[in-house]
């Protein structure tokens, strides 16, 4: 018997979209059971009710609000008759580029399920979604300008967020704090003891509170981040992969090697050779 939640893949164009009426109402209807999605959704709640799943967190939200859901995050769609939603969605390559900071920003905010927020944000906010809109619909968009003014809203639901912090420990208490540890140490950490020593738990604690959470294990989240940090240096740098598989801590350059083709099917030189070409010509 399969026992995994479906993990469904993005295939919005340049792995940006922005979702509202009819089309947001489809996308919702995909699947009402419980499952997960390779990208985040930032959904801004204007007027009516939802019941917002998120993990173990049920909650039944009235505008205005702001409802987030991390990557392979599980949850279900809501029913979304008595409300006026939209729903942006985005993956981690489209924010790939940004800075560690900013990246740290995109953690916490979607380390919470949703924030309730005033009439008058809402309105800040939305003065920006309309921006995004109209360059969404242009036939040839700036995915420049779009990735801009995502980061101005990510930036500012993230100063909302922090000011209106959450109080009560859920029970992703762990498995936030195993996220937040993993993004400071997975360039000198991989194995899944020095975490659960870090939080103090048991690798058993720390392994059912991961998947729980994401239906993965910790050991697969910690290669998952090493994988795509790896791709990032590849990608934009210069770097060769020998200093590639030192920065982010693998022991030897054939380990690392092993390591990389096992996920993607070609070596580090391999991938890096592909992209440099494919940016120059």
């Amino acid at each position: 018997m399969d026992c995994t939640l479906p993990n469904y893949s993005i295939n919005f164009r340049d792995e940006f979209s922005l979702i509202t009426g009819e089309e947001l109402e489809q996308f919702m209807k995909l699947d009402s059971d419980a499952h997960t999605h390779n990208f985040y959704i930032l959904s801004f709640l204007y007027e009516g009710y939802v019941s917002h799943l998120s993990d173990f967190e049920n909650k039944d939200l009235s505008g205005p609000a702001v409802l987030m859901l991390d990557v392979d995050q599980v949850h279900t769609h809501p029913d979304m008759s008595n409300c006026k939603i939209v729903s942006i969605a985005f993956s981690s390559h489209f924010v790939a580029d940004q800075t560690n900071q900013f990246l740290r920003k995109v953690s916490v905010l979607f380390s919470r399920p949703f924030i309730q927020i005033s009439f008058e944000k809402l309105q800040e906010l939305d003065n920006i979604i309309k921006i995004i809109s109209r360059e969404v619909d242009k036939v040839n968009a700036d995915e420049e300008l779009i990735k801009a003014l995502l980061n101005v809203l990510i930036v500012q639901c993230y100063g909302i967020s922090v000011k209106y912090p959450v109080k009560d420990q859920n029970i992703q208490g762990i498995y936030d704090s195993f996220k937040a540890l993993l993004k400071q140490n997975y360039h000198k950490q991989h194995q899944v003891k020095f975490y659960a020593d870090q939080l103090n738990v048991t690798m058993r604690t720390l392994n059912q509170s991961v998947r729980k959470s994401t239906f993965k294990t910790p050991k697969q989240l910690i290669d998952a981040h090493l994988l795509l940090e790896a791709k990032r240096l590849l990608y934009w740098s210069k770097v060769p992969a020998k200093e590639v598989a030192w920065e982010l801590g693998f022991e030897t350059d054939s380990y690392f090697n092993r390591f990389f083709k096992k996920y993607t099917g070609e070596t580090p030189k391999e991938f890096h050779r592909k992209q440099f070409h494919g940016k120059i010509e």
